[in-house]
């Protein structure tokens, strides 16, 4: 199926849900776009299984990944989904979801050259390179992606 009609479709099945209010409307319109740039900029194919919780469902070559966006600018104070960041609740995630990696990505949207020092430091303070399998930096007005782990 075509990605731009699969976004479109997304974007319908979001405001058309009545059980979200306006603001989480917008965030999952937001979530949905930081994952469908992603797949476009990412070297390898990868379909989209579900969108609807915090963590993305895809497909790469028959397995299953998971894949949590991690906006530090919109998290200026790391504000985030604090089971994220814990063994056991990621643990049963993956059971529960049927994934077989949990990949994290760092979205940046600057056009100005990334700087990591503040990435890394939040990798390292909160411990994500021992809870996910890969890390990316993720930065959508360049349409760039580096691979952190």
């Amino acid at each position: 199926m075509n990605l731009s009609y699969m976004f479109q479709e997304f974007i319908t099945q979001i405001m058309d849900d009545g059980l979200l209010s306006e603001v989480q409307q917008e965030e999952k319109i937001i979530q949905v776009f930081d994952l469908f740039r992603f797949i476009r900029i990412y070297k390898q194919p990868l379909t989209v299984n579900d969108y609807r919780d915090t963590i993305n469902i895809v497909d790469e070559n028959g397995v299953q990944k998971g894949i949590y966006f991690c906006d530090l600018l919109c998290n200026t104070r790391y504000s985030f989904d604090r089971l994220l960041y814990m063994p056991s609740e990621l643990i049963s995630l993956r059971k529960i979801l049927k994934i077989k990696e949990l990949w994290f990505v760092i979205i940046e949207e600057s056009f100005y050259a990334g700087d990591l020092k503040a990435s890394k430091e939040f990798i390292k303070n909160n411990k994500v390179a021992n809870l996910y399998d890969k890390i990316f930096y993720f930065n959508s007005s360049q349409s760039t992606i580096k691979i952190l782990k």
